[in-house]
């Protein structure tokens, strides 16, 4: 969706796989869970299904709360999807805070929700995306420079900016929706670690070259995950949305809070 809302080009075609599980488990982080690399459902570490809000880090055992004593809390900036700061993204949030995290959730459209993807594109195009980065990056000169930047769908565009152009980002989390690497430098700083979530039957995620994108950066970066989920929604991770799979959202849970529990 963003890939081609942010350079308006055609989707490129799919990439041929390199073989299963491209990037494997080698160099860092690097790690790609994309049934078109590894077979149909690929290997699976589902842990937990509980819906947003009801988990807690993988690490640590039932009703845990991270503590400073046990390692520096992860400070996270967490950018909402077209339809606004819905209370959906205010639950996601929630479930972060819960594994022992600080999370921020700034509302770029300044109060207002919408009840569709339409509503919220019509109004994304008459402010412009570029008051929208700008909106993004405003925000973030608030906080202090080591947090992790995250963002759904629309909100992957502030996040992928500030975590590849602001120093000391300390990671970053692109939920159902990822752009090129080059649309903000020339390449992915090699000291952020990523994740990457998406259906691979979303028709923004998968059809717009969002996904082609996510499985370059995976290639390309020492330091990345892609998890690619069986689905076809878009906004599947916000739970007060019909859009809402709460199966492939507790996995996202997860391994958010697992990918937040290695940032220090």
């Amino acid at each position: 969706m963003t890939t081609k809302l942010l350079t308006d080009v055609v989707a490129r075609p799919p990439r041929p796989s390199r073989g299963p599980w491209s990037g494997g488990l080698t160099n860092g982080r690097r790690r790609s869970l994309d049934p078109a690399r590894a077979g149909v459902g690929g290997p699976r570490d589902d842990g937990g299904r509980a819906p947003w809000g009801a988990h807690r880090a993988a690490t640590a055992p039932p009703g845990h709360r991270r503590t400073p004593e046990e390692g520096t809390m992860a400070e996270v900036v967490l950018f909402h999807h077209v339809q606004g700061l819905t209370e959906g993204v205010r639950t996601i949030a929630e479930s972060l805070r819960g594994a022992g995290n600080v999370v921020h959730t700034p509302d770029l459209f300044e109060g207002r929700t919408f009840a569709t993807l339409d509503e919220g594109m019509a109004h994304v195009q008459e402010l412009g995306f570029g008051t929208v980065l700008e909106r993004g990056r405003a925000v973030a000169d608030g906080y202090d420079a080591g947090v992790v930047y995250a963002g759904i769908s629309l909100g992957v565009l502030p996040a992928q900016m500030l975590a590849q152009t602001r120093a000391g980002a300390k990671g970053a989390v692109l939920l159902e929706a990822c752009v090129p690497v080059s649309e903000f430098g020339e390449a992915w700083p090699d000291a952020v670690p990523v994740q990457v979530h998406g259906m691979d039957g979303d028709p923004s995620f998968a059809g717009e070259g969002d996904l082609d994108a996510a499985r370059e950066l995976v290639d390309s970066t020492p330091d990345a995950e892609l998890f690619v989920y069986p689905g076809d929604r878009h906004l599947f991770t916000d739970p007060s949305l019909p859009s809402y799979e709460p199966e492939a959202a507790a996995l996202v849970t997860e391994r958010v809070i697992r990918f937040l529990d290695g940032i220090r």
